[in-house]
């Protein structure tokens, strides 16, 4: 039987309907999974990031890096622009370089794209400036005396009358020009503001963490013992005194100066009741030689007061010949 134009159109129809139904999920998945690879290989411009890397320096352990130990560096990350092209994270931007050098003094190290293993491959980095400039010096041991700083006054009419430390001294380690211009440590300020009887207090030692000196002691104890507030006093031009001379020598010598000024502490009390004689300064001219010579003075003072200060401390003395 003779097939007419309109069965034979539909036959055609058929036949192209089952052409797109044969395993047609199959080729949905393949036409989406091309979609994908367009975008995932699509290289028609590189992306770039601007970005601050970190290093950490370290050394051998009998070198020590002065100041911070941690520099930065502007650098420039390039990868290839696709889907999933994201920007590195700090971690990947953190490196390591160790300075091989021993020799104290300043050290010139380049950074480079070795020095980041974390930051993976598909990332391009450009550093601009790549060179860092580090001193470095060597690792010594002193031992230094600990001095306690304290803020504030006692109690009115009180005054702090001792501080002891303990430890008094304590083994450090550091650089060893740092050592060698460091004479103390001190504690952290021990606040004794308005405090009215003695004190006994643990205080951390203060060492700055960008300090080149470390410690194993963290803290000492510090006991600051109170007592009556002294004052001052001041005698001025308290005449010298020649003891050991012989009679016939003592118009041969010459004193500058002639008198000192002397100060002394104590109670108020006892200060005002203190008379002038009281002060006395002498020179011992047992050993005396012909000509000018300094000798100290020796100072005699009541037992309840205290010496501050004498100007002068020595006095130049001639003897003729």
């Amino acid at each position: 039987m003779p097939v007419g134009p309109q069965q034979e159109n539909l036959s055609i129809a058929r036949e192209i309907f089952k052409l797109i139904t044969n395993n047609f999920w199959l080729k949905v998945l393949s036409f989406l999974f091309s979609i994908v690879i367009f975008f995932i290989v699509r290289t028609d411009k590189d992306l770039t990031f601007e970005k601050v890397a970190r290093v950490k320096l370290v050394t051998s352990s009998s070198m020590i890096i002065l100041g911070q130990k941690e520099r930065t560096l502007d650098v420039t990350i390039k990868q290839q622009n696709t889907i999933f092209s994201i920007s590195p994270t700090d971690i990947e931007l953190t490196g390591e370089i160790e300075i091989i050098s021993e020799t104290p003094g300043k050290v010139r190290i380049k950074v480079g794209r070795e020095n980041f293993p974390r930051l993976p491959k598909q990332y391009n980095m450009i550093i601009e400036r790549p060179y860092i400039d580090v001193d470095i010096d060597k690792i010594q041991e002193k031992i230094l005396p600990i001095q306690a700083v304290l803020k504030g006054e006692p109690q009115p009419g009180l005054m702090v009358e001792q501080v002891k430390v303990t430890p008094a001294q304590i083994k450090v380690s550091g650089a060893r020009q740092q050592l060698a211009r460091t004479q103390n440590i001190f504690t952290i300020p021990i606040v004794i503001e308005g405090i009215s009887k003695n004190l006994i207090t643990d205080a951390n030692i203060e060492l700055e963490e960008s300090s080149a000196i470390k410690s194993i002691e963290k803290s000492v104890v510090v006991a600051i013992s109170l007592g009556p507030k002294k004052f001052n006093r001041t005698f001025r031009s308290v005449p010298i005194e020649i003891k050991n001379i012989a009679k016939r020598n003592f118009s041969k010598i010459q004193l500058r100066p002639s008198s000192v000024d002397v100060e002394v502490s104590g109670q108020r009390i006892i200060l005002n009741k203190l008379d002038p004689s009281d002060v006395r300064v002498f020179i011992d001219a047992t050993d005396l030689k012909p000509g000018w010579q300094d000798k100290p003075i020796i100072l005699k003072i009541p037992g309840n007061v205290s010496l501050v200060k004498i100007i002068p401390d020595f006095i130049s003395v001639h003897l003729n010949p």
